[in-house]
């Protein structure tokens, strides 16, 4: 595996592991190579970069939360997924309202899709935050990413620091 990272969406002074419950979530995320680019989300509301994935469903495997995923934020079908190149478990105030801890592990596959791009299913969120499948090279999405993380003024999602981690690991160390 080539990385098993923790990473605090919130100040790790401010969770109370003691006192509070764990809302946990696995999630799934889909590396997709072809030639220099990899294939991302791009938010075109917040201008940040993604990887195709999410939330596994009660009873899902990996490969179909991957399947269902990747049809679903950039339309392409999955023919083929490979080994887990990582996880980052992610902790943050759940925002529950009841100062519970949100607890997130996002475990990193490589794919591989057919040629054909077909419809996206979004979700409600997903069409607001404008997601537009795009070939990118990943020191563009990777710089993208540092950009809005550095400006504070300008509007981006929980997601980007986690996002942006893995971008930062692989772009050096996967031959793309």
């Amino acid at each position: 595996m080539l990385f098993n990272e923790i990473y605090y969406r919130d100040d790790k002074d401010l969770l109370d592991f003691n006192n509070s419950k764990i809302i946990f979530r696995n999630a799934v995320r889909a590396i997709i190579r072809n030639d220099n680019k990899i294939l991302m989300v791009h938010l075109e509301k917040t201008d940040e970069y993604k990887f195709p994935g999410g939330g596994r469903k009660e009873h899902e495997t990996v490969e179909e939360a991957i399947r269902r995923e990747v049809l679903e934020e950039v339309g392409y079908m999955v023919k083929k997924v490979h080994e887990r190149i990582g996880i980052i478990t992610e902790f943050a105030i759940a925002q529950d309202g009841e100062n519970n801890i949100f607890k997130m592990d996002s475990e990193y596959y490589v794919a591989e899709i057919d040629e054909k791009p077909r419809e996206q299913h979004l979700e409600e969120y997903e069409e607001a935050l404008m997601f537009k499948p795009c070939w990118v090279a990943m020191e563009k999405a990777y710089r993208t990413n540092k950009e809005r993380i550095e400006d504070k003024h300008r509007e981006k999602t929980g997601g980007i620091d986690r996002e942006t981690i893995v971008l930062g690991i692989i772009k050096d160390t996967m031959e793309l």
